[in-house]
C-alpha cells in the first residue's frame, strides 16, 4: 500500500508540472532570419582544402565578398572550375542554388531570398594568392665579372640607390643592384675600412677596423657633398678593443633624432654602442656602452649583433661563433659548438634557433620586417675552410617555431628558403649580407646580397636574391 500511495504521488506531481507549464508563444519568441549571406566557402577540385572569405557576414546590400585562393606559377589556379559553398541564416535559401563546380573567371553575383521574401544581392570574387613569398635568383657574379682584382669583398650595404662593396683597406664600389652592372667607385673614407652598411634614412655607413692601432671610426656618406662624415673616432690609445670594427650595426638616421652605432671584436663576450642624437655622440667615443652577453658561455671567435628598435627597452638580435675541433668528424652531432642565433630581451629572455637550422659558421645575419612580419637571412659556411657555403631566409614572427627542426610539422613555415651552395676557401670566415625592401603593385620585393670572401678573385663573388612578398 505504501508502495502504491508513493507511486500515486509522483504521477500527482508529474501531471501538476505538466499543466503548470505555459506554451510558449512562437511567434513573440521568433528572431527575423533576414541577415541571409553568412559566409562564403572555396575548393579546388580533388583538393580537401577549405578557402573562407577574407570577412565573414553578414554583408551589406551589393557588397563584394573575396575568397583568396592560392596560385603558383608551377600550378596556376583555374579559376572555371571551383567548388562553392555558401553559409546561411536558417530559413534563407539561394535564388541560383550553387551545385557542382563554377566559373570565377569574372565575379559571380549570387541572390539569397530571406524568411520574409527579401533578396539580398552580392558578388563573390576569387583573388588567386600566391604564397606568401617567392625566391628568385636575379644574379650572380666573382669579383673579376664586377671588375674588382681584389678578393677581399668584405662589405655590402644597399639603399635605394645602389649596392655598396666595401673592398677591405681599398675602394667603394658601387652597383645596380638589379643587375650588377657598375656605376662608379667612390673613394673610402680612411685605410682599412672594413665594414658596411645604411642607416634607416639610407645613408652609406662605413668602418674602420681597429688593426694596427687604426681605432675604431665610423662614418657616413653624404650624397648631397660627395663627401665621407666622421661619426664616430674610438682610438686605439683610448682602450679601443683590438679588431673593434670586425662588425658593426646601425639603427635610425644617424644625422637626425636619435640612432645607434654598435661594434662588434673578437675574442671577447662584450658587445660595444653609442647613441647619438642628431649626428652628434651622446655616449663619449672612448667610454662607450658595453653589454657582457653571458649567455655564450665564452669568448667568440666573431659575433654579430642588431638592434631591433630605438626603444629604451628593445630586443636584440645576436650570432655568436665557437668553434671546437670536437666538431671536426661530425659538424651535426647534437652537442656541437660552432655558431648561434639568438633574439634577447633586457630581461635575458632568449629565443634561440635551433642549431641543426642553420650551417656550422653564420657569417652574417640581418633581421628585417616586410608589413608585421619578421624575416632573418643568414649567409653560412660549414665546418672547414673550403666547405658549402648558402644563403637561408626564416621567418621568425612566431619566435616559438624556431626550435624546430626538418623533421617537425611546420618546418616550411620557418626556414623559407636555402640557397645554391658553393664552395669557397674562407680562412678569415669573411662574409656579409645586405638586404634592401621596395613596394610593389602586388607587395613587396626584398633584395638580398650576400658575399664570402675567396681564395682569389675568382671564387669571391656576391650572389643577388629577390625575395617577393605578397600579403594574405
Amino acid at each position: 500500500m505504501k508502495l502504491l500511495n508513493k507511486y500515486t504521488a509522483i504521477i500527482c506531481l508529474f501531471v501538476a508540472a505538466l499543466t503548470s507549464c505555459e506554451s510558449p508563444d512562437l511567434a513573440e519568441g521568433r528572431t527575423d532570419q533576414v541577415k541571409g549571406l553568412l559566409n562564403v566557402t572555396i575548393k579546388i577540385p580533388d583538393n580537401p582544402a577549405e578557402f573562407t572569405a577574407t570577412k565573414k557576414g553578414p554583408y551589406e546590400e551589393g557588397e563584394e565578398i573575396t575568397v583568396k585562393v592560392p596560385t603558383t606559377d608551377e600550378d596556376p589556379l583555374d579559376l572555371t572550375r571551383l567548388i562553392c559553398t555558401v553559409s546561411l541564416e536558417h530559413n534563407c535559401y539561394v535564388e541560383t542554388p550553387l551545385t557542382g563546380e563554377t566559373d570565377f573567371t569574372e565575379p559571380l553575383k549570387i541572390t539569397v531570398i530571406d524568411v520574409q521574401g527579401n533578396r539580398h544581392n552580392n558578388t563573390i570574387k576569387i583573388l588567386p594568392t600566391p604564397p606568401k613569398t617567392k625566391f628568385t635568383k636575379v644574379w650572380d657574379k666573382n669579383a673579376v665579372e664586377l671588375n674588382i682584382n681584389d678578393r677581399n669583398l668584405s662589405g655590402l650595404a644597399m639603399n635605394d640607390k645602389y649596392l655598396a662593396v666595401q673592398l677591405y683597406d681599398g675602394n667603394i664600389y658601387r652597383y645596380d643592384k638589379k643587375s650588377g652592372s657598375a656605376i662608379d667607385v667612390v673613394s673610402s673614407a680612411r685605410s682599412f675600412m672594413m665594414k658596411a652598411d645604411v642607416d634607416d634614412a639610407g645613408h652609406l655607413i662605413t668602418a674602420r677596423e681597429n688593426i694596427y692601432g687604426a681605432g675604431f671610426m665610423v662614418y657616413y656618406y653624404s650624397e648631397e657633398d660627395n663627401e665621407h662624415h666622421l661619426l664616430l673616432d674610438y682610438t686605439n690609445d683610448d682602450g679601443c678593443p683590438e679588431d673593434l670594427g670586425y662588425e658593426i650595426s646601425v639603427i635610425g638616421d644617424v644625422t637626425n633624432g636619435k640612432s645607434f652605432i654598435y661594434g662588434m671584436a673578437p675574442g671577447t663576450m662584450t658587445v660595444y654602442y653609442w647613441e647619438l642624437m642628431d649626428g652628434e655622440l651622446v655616449t663619449p667615443a672612448a667610454v662607450p656602452n658595453t653589454l657582457r652577453y653571458g649567455p655564450a658561455g665564452g669568448n667568440w671567435d666573431r659575433a654579430q649583433i642588431q638592434r631591433a628598435s630605438l626603444d629604451a627597452n628593445s630586443d636584440h638580435y645576436i650570432s655568436y661563433y665557437i668553434p671546437s675541433t670536437d666538431d671536426a668528424d661530425d659538424e651535426y652531432r647534437k652537442e656541437k659548438k660552432g655558431s648561434r642565433f639568438n633574439i634577447f630581451s633586457p630581461y635575458m629572455e632568449i629565443n634561440e634557433l635551433n642549431p641543426q637550422n642553420h650551417s656550422y659558421k653564420i657569417l652574417d645575419f640581418k633581421v628585417f620586417t616586410v608589413n608585421d612580419d619578421v624575416f632573418l637571412a643568414t649567409i653560412e659556411q660549414n665546418y672547414t675552410a673550403w666547405s658549402n657555403a648558402k644563403v637561408q631566409v626564416f621567418e621568425i614572427t612566431n619566435r616559438n617555431k624556431m626550435e624546430l627542426t626538418a623533421e617537425d610539422a611546420g618546418y616550411d613555415e620557418l626556414c623559407l628558403f636555402t640557397g645554391d651552395e658553393i664552395a669557397p676557401t674562407n680562412y678569415n670566415r669573411w662574409g656579409d649580407i645586405a638586404v634592401y625592401k621596395e613596394q610593389t603593385a602586388t607587395g613587396y620585393d626584398v633584395y638580398i646580397a650576400s658575399t664570402v670572401v675567396g681564395y682569389d678573385a675568382t671564387e669571391s663573388r656576391i650572389r643577388m636574391y629577390k625575395m617577393s612578398y605578397y600579403p594574405q
